[in-house]
């Protein structure tokens, strides 16, 4: 079998731990046998082609995984489906379409119905009216992002089809911890999917359909193992001696790299070393430390997880127009018509977010006739991040997330990807940088907290707010920290009487 740990492309906030919405799963014991725990959730996308692969995959999946499947397919709305009829002649398990709201269980397919989306909410699945017109409706996006929302840490899987659908929903189960699984593209009947998934940088296995559905049958019973060791529902203190031996895999990591992770929120770190442990078939701490020490690339591979280098283009969109209301009129009617505006974001990631912001002072010096020298500092810890940053070069699944007027406006087609127009990669510098570490920018007007607060334990984001970030807001005329993202300490807001936080 062949596995592939795809090379990180792309950081944003990593979401809130996953919910656990159902107690109705079944989970291995010692023997490999179910018994109740939490509910996996495994997401499969497929189009062209997509039926003869699906088959293929669920008569190859071992039985009593205690793993809920979720089957999002490209359907004529004029046309009943008979997909679920199909599907139940491959596999021992229940098979049926999802009509209305149902709760989920485990060892259960659910199919979504024609002309209609499929989202989680908590413990259910629900058959929705779709919100966008023909012709712009990704229903695999569209669930992925639910189930990473809802669950997490669950599976993404990506089969045959045309288009690049679930490209952006498995960035997001990326992002919560979650597994990413593609068939291989040279067996799959249309190709174009599983290339657009692979090409963002987020896939985890790439395998041949049948060895896939073996592969995660083999994640899915050792993600429950893992789980239960890592205290993932109250990671406060862990069992034994993992204690030491998380202290130890931090040191190693640390000296390998040169940055300490110790600092971060612990529930974050412990999701990531068990996706790494899933991938590396370790179930305890201390195999993961062995095998850590003996592997100079893993300690490389650990290093990009923790930095969780996954983003999208002007994410969470109530915020961006929250930015673009509250605070970029702002630095325009507080500047003349030829003064400079300077902006920071650090933990920029594969300079989405960064790109994000040049546009909309663009489209703010568009509006107003005035065009202010723009110099935005975009800064990270992962130089294979800022390489992509820098090229500046994305797949065609920022369809998703970026407007038609942006596209065609800020964007050049490059073939299936699009590429920042150089209006817009001039306003921005890409470069190294650690905030805990390194001194702060300067003579600023906004700094964007963005994806940097969630990563840090609340020592941490304090004191690198107070001590270094802060040193360059007292000099800016907003602070941005988006909603629902952790507050600046009380000594960092009273630096500023002018700091914005944005609605909440």
């Amino acid at each position: 079998m062949e596995i592939k740990d795809a090379p990180r492309r792309d950081s944003s906030a990593e979401p809130s731990p996953p919910k656990d919405a159902s107690t109705e799963a079944a989970a291995p014991d010692e023997n490999g046998s179910p018994s109740p725990g939490r509910l996996i959730v495994a997401g499969i996308g497929a189009s062209a082609g997509g039926i003869e692969a699906l088959q293929a995959f669920f008569e190859a999946l071992p039985e009593n995984l205690g793993v809920a499947f979720v089957v999002v397919v490209h359907l004529s709305p004029e046309h009943q489906s008979h997909l679920a009829k199909i599907l139940g002649t491959c596999t021992a398990m229940p098979v049926e379409q999802v009509q209305g709201i149902v709760p989920m269980e485990a060892d259960h397919i659910y199919v979504i119905p024609p002309d209609q989306q499929l989202e989680i909410r908590g413990s259910q699945i629900g058959a929705l009216p779709f919100k966008d017109p023909r012709g712009q409706r990704t229903p695999i996006d569209i669930f992925f992002r639910s189930l990473a929302q809802e669950y997490g840490d669950g599976f993404g899987v990506i089969l045959s089809g045309s288009g690049s659908d679930g490209a952006v929903g498995i960035k997001a189960i990326k992002e919560g911890g979650g597994l990413i699984l593609v068939q291989d593209p040279q067996e799959a009947a249309y190709a174009s999917m599983p290339n657009a998934a692979i090409a963002t940088g987020a896939v985890d296995v790439v395998l041949p359909v049948r060895e896939l559905a073996t592969r995660l049958a083999d994640l899915a019973r050792l993600k429950r193992r893992i789980h239960h060791r890592l205290g993932a529902e109250s990671p406060a203190v862990l069992d034994g001696d993992d204690e030491q031996v998380l202290a130890r895999i931090l040191a190693h990591l640390h000296t390998r790299t040169s940055h300490d992770f110790s600092k971060y929120k612990r529930a974050t770190v412990l999701r990531r070393l068990g996706r790494r442990m899933q991938l590396n078939r370790k179930e305890t701490l201390g195999d993961y430390l062995a095998f850590l020490r003996q592997n100079v690339e893993e300690a490389r591979l650990l290093f990009h997880d923790l930095l969780i280098s996954v983003t999208t283009f002007f994410r969470d969109p109530a915020a961006f127009e929250a930015l673009q209301e509250k605070v970029v009129a702002r630095l325009f009617e507080a500047k003349a018509g030829d003064g400079r505006i300077r902006v920071w974001v650090p933990a920029c990631a594969t300079g989405e977010e960064a790109y994000s912001v040049a546009i909309l002072l663009l489209e703010e010096a568009e509006r107003r006739g005035v065009w202010p020298p723009l110099q935005i500092f975009a800064s990270d810890l992962d130089e294979g991040a800022l390489a992509t940053a820098r090229e500046g070069r994305y797949p065609a699944a920022i369809e998703a997330d970026v407007s038609p007027e942006r596209l065609q406006r800020f964007f050049v087609k490059d073939g299936d990807h699009y590429r920042v127009a150089k209006e817009v990669r001039d306003c921005v510098l890409f470069t190294p940088h650690s905030v805990l570490r390194d001194p702060p920018f300067s003579r600023l007007n906004l700094i964007s907290c963005r994806n940097l607060l969630i990563y840090l334990g609340r020592e941490t984001r304090s004191r690198s707010l107070t001590c270094s970030t802060t040193r360059s807001a007292r000099m800016a005329t907003s602070f941005w920290v988006p909603p629902g993202r952790p507050r600046m300490p009380r000594s960092a807001r009273s630096t500023r009487s002018n700091a914005l936080s944005g609605p909440r």
